[in-house]
């Protein structure tokens, strides 16, 4: 008589499809595991790192629940799923791409000026290079030509995204096109976008945790059918599913100051694009 054994599912043997199959599968979790799903695309190195309780801690769910997102993608549990987290960082990459960036003290006396120093020109580079390899030339080609046609482009971007946001109008003014950045501060961006016709152009700027007056406009664009460029951090972000193009930069980034490098090799593109239309 033949014996059958049970053998636990082996679940996606790759990073990259373990990331595919969150992505496509976003929309039906529940809202405890879509934020472990957020965490999981966003902060993939913190994600292959830390502890099951530290995790569970900070998305503030109990651990048991990150076990049971582990067997919703066939994982008996949170260890099988963590690993391919973490071959993602021993296999593969270039040491700026996959770097772990941890917290260090910058007290005197107790940091290296050359290692933070280090560190930093390091995410930057990764940033950019993210970008290099990840932005669709068609994506900005249809980006660029929505900024050609644009009437007036307004742009929305507050903490990390305003500088980004700042240098966009700055490019956009240079080149002589009718630019202005959303007034969250005198609160009369509702009113901006209010008055925006279908002829004019939305750049969203915003990464987790995101600004919720910026989702607001976006979403307000949104309903009334106007075109939205999002520069964004993932797939599962607000922006990038009330958008009409998305760009993703810095999802792999870790550390409490994140780089905008990536956001402003975009940026710079738009501008150095649209120049050589005009």
């Amino acid at each position: 008589m033949d014996i059958e054994y049970d053998t636990p599912p082996a679940g996606p043997e790759t990073f990259e499809i373990l990331r595919e199959k969150i992505r496509d599968r976003f929309e039906e979790l529940s809202p405890h595991l879509r934020r472990i799903a957020r965490m999981a695309l966003d902060k993939p190195n913190e994600f292959a790192l830390q502890t099951i309780a530290k995790i569970a801690s900070e998305l503030n769910v109990q651990p048991s629940t990150l076990i049971r997102f582990a067997k919703e993608f066939d994982y008996v549990g949170f260890s099988g799923l963590q690993q391919v987290f973490r071959l993602r960082l021993i296999e593969g990459a270039p040491v700026y791409r996959e770097r772990v960036f941890e917290e260090k003290s910058t007290s005197a006396g107790h940091s290296d000026a050359a290692d933070i120093l280090d560190d930093c020109i390091g995410s930057l580079i990764a940033s950019l290079e993210s970008v290099r390899r990840n932005v669709d030339p068609n994506n900005l080609a249809g980006a660029i030509e929505h900024c050609l046609r644009a009437r007036h482009i307004y742009v929305a971007g507050l903490r990390r995204s305003r500088p980004i946001a700042t240098y966009l109008a700055y490019g956009m003014t240079r080149l002589e096109r009718q630019c202005s950045i959303l007034d969250f501060g005198g609160g009369m961006a509702v009113q901006q976008v209010a008055n925006m016709g279908h002829q004019d152009l939305l750049v969203g700027i915003a990464f987790a945790p995101y600004t919720q007056v910026v989702l607001d406009v976006i979403r307000d664009a949104h309903v009334r059918g106007l075109p939205i460029i999002a520069i964004t951090d993932s797939r599962t972000s607000p922006l990038a599913h009330n958008s009409t193009i998305s760009f993703f930069v810095d999802n792999d980034v870790t550390g409490q100051f994140r780089p905008i490098s990536g956001a402003i090799g975009i940026v710079q593109s738009l501008i150095v694009g649209l120049s050589g239309r005009l």
